[in-house]
């Protein structure tokens, strides 16, 4: 964990030993390496938090699946997201019941960016 004065920066590494393709749900136990990414979440205190997501990518072993490497997935993040679906929840709300500008607003205020 850091606290750069402005924002908290939560690290979160996997530790799974194995993992299911999305494409045919064969669990692979063959790690290709790891990757890093950067997730909003919820502000803590009126702090914005992100979270250093260090991941894996993992080798399908099924010879018939068309994908050949595939990025491990979490129930609380949408594939290829950058906002944790607890946070993508309220900007959505906020966006479909006021006008856009009005819900970016809103989600500085809350110390959530947009």
């Amino acid at each position: 964990m850091s606290d750069a004065g402005d924002h908290l920066r939560l690290t979160v590494k996997s530790i799974r030993e194995s993992s299911p393709c999305p494409a045919c749900h064969h669990v692979s136990s063959c790690p290709h390496r790891r990757y890093t990414r950067v997730i909003q979440d919820l502000p803590i205190a009126d702090q914005p938090v992100s979270l250093l997501l260090i991941s894996r990518k993992w080798f399908c072993d099924d010879s018939s699946c068309s994908v050949q490497v595939f990025t491990e997935r979490f129930d609380w993040l949408a594939p290829h997201g950058r906002r944790t679906l607890r946070a993508e929840h309220p900007l959505r709300q906020m966006a479909f019941s006021t006008s856009c500008l009005a819900a970016e607003k809103m989600a500085q205020a809350i110390h959530l960016p947009p």
